[in-house]
């Protein structure tokens, strides 16, 4: 995991839609979230190798962020979840344009986050020496070698597509259970169609390190605003392409994506709607159990 992602895991923090499959490993969203600051506070020391003062900073900015996003995002998510399991619930057939309506209100979401987030984590930024952020280049290398290894290495070998074929496969499988063939044939077809952009999806992750690396060192001991305002532009600028020709089949890539989902969730059958429906029914319930308002609430009947 790069360290973009890392940072960008806790800014979406628990936000179900980005979250599926460390959700579904932990198998407790209750579990996962709980465990978040301290995972990403490891992974960042990892990645950066903090001093005991920037340890401490880090803590307390996590657990600001924990306390502002239970109170103020996880009554959201509660809303949000309910009403996709009633639209689960509906016989009425899904376009790509829903989908890509919905993606939209998740990436509303991440905004508001990755404007607190910015807020929060722009203070140690400000810390980083030279040799931090040497040796997060060195952590990036390693995980671009793991990239190549994973996805470009002898990619058209059979090995490797049946591979990739169960990453995306497993990833729908996470909410509507096991997938018949034709849906399976349906996600396969599109990775498939997109197996010659691989390497330009390297060179985006390659050019979001290096805006990334950028923005770190320009802001050492700076001016605070400024660098939460940098911070804030790189994060959202994660909804974007860097590299010219995935930027400009943007809207493509995307409907084709919207499109294939909205061909799965048409064919699903009952048992694969009652699946969805319960885990998303079941996300919303345990988001309320950790909001604190609500805990307080409880105790108090």
């Amino acid at each position: 995991m790069s360290v973009q992602n890392s940072l960008c895991r806790f800014v979406k923090a628990c936000l179900l839609t980005t979250l599926t499959l460390a959700l579904s490993a932990c198998g407790s969203v209750q579990l996962a979230y709980n465990y978040a600051p301290n995972l990403i506070a490891y992974r960042m020391n990892g990645y950066f190798n903090l001093d005991e003062k920037q340890q401490v900073a880090l803590d307390q900015e996590l657990a600001a962020f924990s306390t502002w996003h239970e109170e103020n995002a996880l009554p959201q998510y509660t809303k949000l979840l309910n009403q996709w399991a009633k639209r689960v619930a509906s016989d009425q057939p899904y376009e790509a344009t829903e989908i890509l309506a919905l993606q939209e209100t998740v990436e509303q979401q991440l905004q508001i986050m990755g404007t607190r987030a910015s807020a929060q984590l722009a203070p140690l930024m400000m810390t980083l020496g030279p040799q931090q952020l040497r040796q997060l280049q060195s952590k990036l290398d390693d995980s671009n070698k793991d990239y190549f290894s994973d996805y470009l290495n002898n990619a058209d070998s059979p090995k490797a597509i049946k591979k990739q074929h169960s990453r995306v496969v497993s990833r729908f499988e996470d909410w509507l259970g096991t997938l018949s063939p034709a849906q399976q044939k349906i996600l396969t077809t599109v990775s498939d169609a997109r197996k010659s952009m691989l390497t330009r999806w390297d060179a985006e992750r390659k050019l979001r390190q290096t805006a990334l690396i950028t923005v770190l060192s320009e802001h050492r001991q700076g001016n605070l605003a400024q660098a939460q305002t940098s911070l804030h532009t790189y994060l959202k600028s994660l909804n974007q392409y860097r590299e010219p020709v995935l930027n400009a089949q943007r809207d493509a890539l995307r409907l084709e994506w919207a499109q294939a989902t909205a061909d799965i969730l048409n064919s699903a059958t009952p048992a694969q709607k009652i699946f969805l429906h319960k885990k998303l029914v079941g996300y919303a319930q345990d988001f309320v159990a950790l909001t604190p308002k609500r805990i307080a609430q409880a105790q108090e009947k």
